[in-house]
């Protein structure tokens, strides 16, 4: 197979964007994790390669080109055995174009729990309905595997993987790293509360939470989060060149 257009390369740089910001923001956990776009053709999809972290993705180097059934097609490097998470959701779901799956430590912890968000701040109604996969919490490293996180995540932007991870998905790069940022940093909130003994005097009703909602996650809110995170990115990573350099988060 051939290199990828000119076009290709842009959104590659950008998900090697994206896996960076990921990592900076917490979601890094070793070489593990992994994001995928869908190839412009619809046929197949490009997913980060194995052996190296979030934090390392520099660029379309760093992405291998993959069949919906696994067959390798292009790029050096090996795709994680995870690859069915994506193939199956990409053909369950036409509007997906990003699919993500990482080890963010807060929302990993809930995944254990159930998926419930309460809004003791604003960070739970920047959330959509999160999908609960309550199989295997091994490796999905199988076509079946796969079809059934697909089926759990169903419509939802999330899904939890009991006692293992989330996947969250979107149209684009920019609305699918602030859905994963959003939920790690709404699961954090929701850790530090079951751990407080504060006395809770209010919630916002349904009606306050649904505008928060759409105030937060409005289309320009999710332009301007995405540059903000860019612009956060470049201050603590550019070598003096210029250059990026690859980040590495800490887990606590």
């Amino acid at each position: 197979m051939d290199q990828p257009s000119d076009r290709m390369r842009e959104q590659l740089e950008q998900l090697a964007l994206a896996c960076r910001i990921l990592e900076m923001e917490g979601h890094g956990d070793l070489a593990q994790g992994h994001l995928s776009l869908r190839d412009e053709s619809g046929s197949f999809f490009w997913m980060k390669r194995n052996d190296i972290g979030l934090g390392e993705v520099m660029g379309p180097e760093d992405f291998v080109s993959l069949s919906f059934e696994g067959q390798k097609l292009s790029g050096s490097g090996r795709p994680h055995s995870e690859w069915p998470i994506h193939s199956e959701i990409f053909k369950a779901r036409d509007d997906v174009r990003i699919v993500a799956h990482s080890h963010p430590q807060f929302a990993c912890l809930l995944t254990a729990a159930e998926p419930i968000f309460h809004p003791y701040t604003i960070e739970a109604d920047k959330l959509t309905r999160i999908g609960f996969f309550n199989g295997t919490s091994a490796l999905i490293n199988d076509i079946e595997a796969g079809a059934e996180v697909a089926k759990a995540l169903g419509e939802a932007d999330f899904l939890f993987l009991a006692n293992h991870g989330v996947v969250f998905c979107g149209a684009t790069i920019a609305e699918t790293v602030c859905r994963g940022i959003f939920l790690e940093r709404a699961a954090r909130v929701e850790v530090m509360a079951a751990n407080s003994n504060l006395k809770w005097r209010r919630f916002p009703d349904a009606d306050e939470r649904a505008l928060r909602h759409r105030q937060m996650i409005s289309p320009g809110h999710i332009d301007q989060t995405w540059a903000y995170f860019q612009r956060k990115l470049a201050a603590l990573h550019t070598g003096r060149d210029g250059a990026p350099k690859a980040v590495f988060g800490e887990r606590i």
